[in-house]
């Protein structure tokens, strides 16, 4: 899979039934028909760097450039099947494209992500918050996974 840098005709990838910022936002089954999708903003500033590719998207945010780090999150519609080759393309570009040493984000558990495709892209889970969120009409833990480059 190959990503690509955000031009303004991929506007429409940007928004879809997920938890906002989540490192891994895949579809919600059983998201309201008549609720309004997440949009992602377009990247305002060199703190941020989006990429996308055929029915999905990566966003790297509060990049630290100094420390070389940042805050992923990744947008999945539901037409995608292949999430473990997105989560691979998005380590590979933040790592080598980038040239960042840790990525980072946050999972939403009772969203139902799926944490082997996580573990499989190298991510680890490094803190649990508990009712760090509101979701689905209650409060929800969330965790904090992510990663490092051993060079």
């Amino acid at each position: 899979m190959k990503l690509r840098g955000y031009r303004g005709t991929d506007r429409r990838l940007l928004s879809g039934p997920w938890p906002a910022g989540e490192l891994l936002g895949l579809p919600l089954e059983d998201w309201p028909a008549l609720a309004d999708p997440t949009e992602v903003p377009p990247p305002a500033g060199d703190d941020e760097e989006l990429c996308v590719t055929d029915g999905a998207f990566v966003r790297y945010t509060a990049i630290d450039w100094v420390h070389r780090r940042a805050r992923v999150e990744i947008g999945v519609h539901p037409s995608l099947s292949d999430v473990d080759e997105l989560l691979e393309a998005a380590v590979a570009h933040g790592f080598t494209g980038l040239n960042l040493r840790r990525l980072h984000g946050w999972v939403t558990p009772a969203a139902r992500p799926g944490s082997a495709a996580l573990a499989a892209a190298g991510f680890r889970r490094e803190a649990v918050v508990p009712a760090a969120t509101w979701f689905d009409g209650a409060p929800a833990a969330r965790e904090i996974w992510g990663t490092i480059r051993h060079d």
